[in-house]
């Protein structure tokens, strides 16, 4: 979570089935929560303050690249943008787990599932929290949106308020490198100037980054092909516009959420509404699978969608049905099913 003015805050929570063997977290007891008129309140497990972040735009890492953080790159990193146009990628302090970790130092580090029943999981880097490793796309519009590549390591999309997206990857080459400081050197490998308005919605689809959805305030949403960076090392391949909805929403698209299984998109908005479009060409029509109307009373600041498709049931029968979750400006949470 992070606060107007740059201060970020990292909380650690288990997988359950790591809870249910008895696996804990050994800083936890230090964390314990404090209860205040019934609520408890639980202290983060790492916190630290970047000073140039408006402390609107804050994206982890995600978990799904672990396998390419190198042993310099041992801590899960967070992206926080500036109103200077840069995105810094600074260390939160807290251990990436990495196959192999718990066999080769003794002790298991966070989202290892190797880990044993009862153990005490440290979840400390021993690196200082906050530290930029990474300067990148400074000297541009303010950053309102960041997507990681799901499957591209340090690829990285970036929604501005002039209304466009750069994206960045990580360069090998110090002569091509645009944006050297820290540890990681990277350089702009596109911007898309398709909008004019800004940008605040951005995501790649799950589990390949063959697509990138992005909204910006007019209310369109558009896709991107990016089908041929998949399987390679940079965004060096061509990204181009297929399809735009140029009404998706009656006011600012608000956010965005690719479905795990890539077939569809899920939009929130200032117009108090969500909806659910064909990843295909249900944009090009402009036509929602699902749309949820007046779903919160004021506008809606989020949405994102369950990752598991196979929950229990109380008949004891499997459901499949994929369910959303919005947040509002009204202080509520909706759940809402996108089954068919």
């Amino acid at each position: 979570a992070s606060q107007l003015g740059g201060r970020v805050s990292i909380w650690v929570r288990l997988d359950p089935a790591l809870v249910e063997r008895g696996v804990t977290v050994a800083d936890d007891l230090a964390n314990l929560s404090l209860e205040s008129d019934g609520i408890n309140y639980v202290k983060p497990h790492s916190e630290f303050a970047v000073d140039a972040a408006t402390g609107t735009t804050l994206v982890m890492r995600p978990p799904s690249l672990g396998t390419y953080y190198s042993k310099r790159e041992s801590d899960v990193l967070v992206a926080v943008g500036c109103a200077d146009g840069a995105v810094l990628l600074c260390k939160s302090g807290v251990q990436a787990a990495r196959p192999g970790d718990s066999g080769k130092s003794g002790k298991s580090v966070v989202g290892d599932s190797s880990s044993t029943a009862g153990e005490s999981i440290s979840i400390r880097s021993g690196s200082e929290a906050g530290e930029v490793v990474a300067t990148i796309g400074g000297g541009h519009a303010p950053v309102l949106s960041i997507a990681f590549h799901p499957s591209v390591p340090n690829a990285i999309a970036v929604g501005r308020k002039d209304g466009t997206v750069d994206i960045y990857s990580q360069s090998s080459s110090l002569e091509d490198a645009y944006y050297r400081s820290g540890e990681l050197a990277f350089r702009r490998m596109h911007r898309l100037t398709h909008s004019s308005h800004p940008v605040r919605a951005l995501s790649f689809s799950q589990n390949d980054g063959a697509l990138l959805f992005a909204g910006d305030d007019q209310g369109h949403l558009y896709s991107y092909d990016a089908s041929c960076n998949s399987k390679r090392g940079d965004m060096g391949g061509p990204v181009k516009l297929v399809a735009c909805a140029l009404s998706a929403h009656k006011g600012w698209v608000m956010n965005l959420c690719a479905f795990p299984d890539g077939s569809r998109v899920a939009t929130c908005g200032s117009d108090r509404s969500c909806k659910v479009w064909d990843a295909g060409m249900g944009l090009a029509c402009s036509t929602p699978v699902h749309s949820f109307e007046s779903v919160h009373d004021g506008l809606v600041w989020d949405v994102d969608c369950s990752r598991g498709h196979n929950s229990g049931s109380l008949d004891g029968k499997t459901n499949d049905r994929q369910k959303l979750i919005t947040c509002g400006n009204d202080g509520c949470l909706q759940v809402c099913s996108a089954g068919e």
